[in-house]
Parts: C-alpha cells; structure tokens; sequence
C-alpha cells in the first residue's frame, strides 16, 4: 500500500503554492488536484515518479481560497484548504534571495547539539548549499544575502572550500553575507573574522549598508568571538540608529544573524530590547531578518515592535533545510520560504532528531512553524499572514494505518509522526479556518467514529506550547 507521508503545504504566495510530501519505499507519480471549488479540482502532474515529491502550482490568483489534495500512486490525501496572499502594492523593484545557516564542513564539524540530536547534516551541508544556489536562482532573484553561519568551525579549510568551490555557483548574481557566532570562532583554531572577511564578505568590516533600488539593505553584526548568544553594542547600535536616520526616506531591510524578537530556545541578541526601541524610532524600518534558530518563525510585538515583522530564517543544514525569497514592491513586500530540492536530505535530517517521547515529531513541527511563518505579506505598515489549523487522530500504528486505508475511499488522509512512541497522527484535513476545521471534524465524526482533535498550526514560542483543542 501507498502511503502519504508527511504532507506538507510548504509555501502559498499570492500567485503559487508548494506542496511535499513522500511515499516511503515507493517511486510514485507526483499528483496535485486544486481548485477554487471543492467539488471540481484541476489536476497537476507531470513530475517524474519519486519517493519524495516536490510539486508547485503557478498561476494563482491573490487572496482566494482553493481547495488542494495530493495524490501518489492510487493514494489520495485529504481535502485541505488554504488562501493566497494579497498581492503587493506597486511594481516590482527587486528580489533578494535569503540563505540561512549553511554550515559549510569540510570534515571538521564542532559536532554541537544539533548535529548530535537535532538532525543536522554536516556531512551534506556543501550538498545542500550548493543546491539552494540552483533552486534560488532559478527564483529570479537580484541579490543573494546569506544570514550567517556560513561555516562550522571557522576553519581555513571551511573558508577556502567555501570561496573557491561553492560561491562560485552563484554565477552572475551578486551576494553578500552577514557574520555568524560560528563565523567568529577562535576556539577551534580557525581565522574566525578574518576570515569571513578575507574568503566571504569581501569588504573591510563585519557591517554594511546597501542602496538596492531606493531601498536599503543594512547588515548588522551581532555576533562576539567564541560566543553562541548574539550582543549589539553601544557603537553599532549609534552606527545603525545614523543609518536609519540618513535614509528616512527610503524603505529599509535589517539583517543579522541573532534573532531579536524575544527570548526562545537557543540564544539570541541579550539587549533585544535596546535593539528594539532604536528600531521603533524609524518607522522607514521595513522587517528584520535573522538566522541561527534554525527554524521558521515570523513575530511581532504589541508594544515596541508594533506590526514590523521580525523573520527567523531556517537553516540549509538542517530540517525543513529551507531558503527564502524577498519580493519587494514599491508599496510593501511579500515573504516566502522554500524547501530546497533534496526532499530526500530534508527527511533525513527529519529522521535524525533523537528526542525521547516522541519528541522528533514535536521538533520537526516546531521547526516547520506554520503557514504564517513561511509566507507573508507586508505592505504599508500591514501585516498579512494565514492560519492553518489540523485535523488529526492519533493512533497505534497499525490502526493508523486501518484508518489511512479506510479514509481513502472516503476523502482521503495523509500520516505523520505523532509525539507518543509507536504512535501516528492520520491527517484527516487541512483547513485556513477553525470553522471550517470543526465543520469537517463533525463530518469525520460520524464518519469514522473516532476522537480526532483540531489544532492550530505556527507561531510556537516552545515546542510544548502547542495549542490544541480536543472535540468527539
């Protein structure tokens, strides 16, 4: 039998969605059937047959609600929903390609907490760069930004390899590169900023500011040497407060490699606040963009930050092993992510998590965030972002997969990982609205006779923080 594994609605623009999913074992036709009625879905096909499969769908129009199922090898999905951003305001001006954590290793990791237990791939990690590079600029984009950590350990050997095999794929396109904690590192014998300096950034400092098209692109360095949290002191922040007051007139882009929206798992910039408050003082201030957590997630603040969006970047390296790319028009900006294609490495490093109790799927979830953390829209001062909420049952595994059978002759399901051992969640819909979401769980109710549970999707501050509400 085949089965439809982790489905997953990566991105949905205002004029495309992507859509992935894999049928351990089986190389099977990629097939998606969408449309703006439920009762009459057009279908998508033509990808070769694969185990892990990539599809994306053009030619959508903004803020509409369409209807999608997957299907692979006479197996369906379930019907699931969602809405098309807005489109931006304006003509285009430029697109700027956005790389989290790559991680370069040349066989000289540092072999830290996320390559032990949290499915980073050290080995993979030129693969994977080197992939990005062909997905991104196959976007279109004008300028590739890479987020920081570029290497591992800093070593030369990382630097070099980085320098002379990989950015080079880039071809044509210009890049540049904020400054990671691990680009800083001394501890393992490394160059640290030197080397950034000398093999990646190809300028004097660690900081910069760019004219792109009336806009401004300010790179900012958060990082300290051989230290993992993130730090803004007094002389960057007064550099970066002259910045913004010399360009008021013009939109303006932050980046760094620290997130500093808030406290959260790993460390990020300790005088976030301080950060915050200059920011706030420059309402031409357009979104913040990080790295380092090595996930998806998009917040804002009701006080300090307002609407302004502040991005987290998922790393290259590591599960969703994802990229971004930036749309901005001449009254605002839309936001999304992409999965790189190398499906297979992505579920690899999705197997690799070693966490008890099930913990592998609660961090893989945490790290895929939700719909509005992986496509957004941003324009006069407005932010746009969907929701998605779940409708699954947990089960024993053999009765998971009883119930993924019987749920294919009556509107399909998909299985994922649950959080309890030995267990799988049946996916039995997708939905843009908890409305919609309850509607179709009454239906799967009487259908099925089952205890399933709704639960809302993104945004997760911690992995336990999960928000769920139990119906049947």
């Amino acid at each position: 039998m085949v089965v439809i594994l982790n489905e997953e609605l990566c991105t949905a623009a205002s004029d495309h969605a992507v859509f992935t999913w894999a049928t351990p074992g089986k190389k099977t036709d990629t097939t998606v059937y969408l449309g703006e009625n439920p009762g009459a879905l057009g279908k998508y096909t033509g990808y070769p047959n694969t185990e892990y499969h990539l599809a994306e769908v053009r030619g959508l129009k903004p803020s509409t609600r369409y209807w999608y199922t997957v299907a692979s090898g006479g197996a369906g999905g379930s019907r699931n929903s969602f809405v098309t951003l807005p489109a931006p305001e304006g003509k285009l001006l430029f697109s700027l390609g956005l790389i989290g954590d790559i991680h370069i290793s040349y066989e000289d990791s540092v072999n830290d907490v996320n390559e032990k237990y949290f499915g980073k791939l050290s080995k993979y990690s030129g693969v994977l760069f080197t992939q990005c590079v062909r997905d991104i600029k196959a976007r279109n984009i004008d300028l590739a930004l890479m987020i920081g950590d570029l290497t591992d350990s800093s070593s030369e050997r990382q630097y070099q390899w980085l320098k002379n095999s990989l950015l080079p794929g880039f071809g044509d396109i210009p890049y540049t590169a904020c400054i990671g904690n691990h680009d800083k590192y001394l501890k393992h014998g490394g160059p640290g900023e030197r080397g950034f300096l000398k093999y990646a950034a190809n300028r004097a400092e660690t900081r910069a500011s760019i004219n792109m098209r009336g806009c401004q692109l300010i790179l900012i360095d958060s990082c300290s040497q051989d230290k993992d949290w993130g730090q803004v002191g007094a002389e960057q922040m007064s550099w970066l407060a002259q910045q913004l007051k010399e360009t008021a007139g013009r939109p303006s882009f932050l980046f760094l490699h620290h997130p500093c929206s808030g406290v959260d798992v790993w460390f990020g910039v300790k005088n976030f606040r301080e950060l915050q408050q200059t920011i706030r003082r420059f309402p031409n201030v357009r979104g913040v963009f990080c790295g380092h957590m090595h996930r998806h997630n998009i917040s804002t603040g009701r006080f300090l930050t307002g609407s302004l969006p502040y991005v987290v970047l998922p790393a290259t390296v590591q599960y969703p092993c994802s990229y971004a790319v930036l749309r901005v028009h001449e009254e605002g900006y839309e936001y999304n992510a992409y999965k790189i294609n190398r499906l297979d490495l992505s579920e690899m490093s999705r197997d690799s998590i070693l966490l008890k109790r099930g913990g592998r799927a609660v961090f893989s979830r945490y790290s895929f965030g939700g719909i509005g953390d992986r496509s957004i829209s941003y324009s006069r001062g407005r932010l746009r972002r969907h929701k998605q909420y779940e409708l699954s049952v947990t089960l024993e595994y053999q009765k998971a997969m009883e119930l993924f059978a019987r749920a294919q002759a009556a509107g399909g399901a998909s299985c994922a990982p649950a959080a309890e051992n030995g267990k799988m969640r049946v996916i039995l819909g997708r939905h843009d609205s908890l409305g919609t979401a309850i509607s179709t769980l009454l239906q799967k109710i009487r259908l099925y006779g089952i205890k399933a549970s709704v639960i809302k999707e993104g945004n997760y501050r911690l992995p336990q923080e999960f928000i769920k509400t139990y119906y049947g």
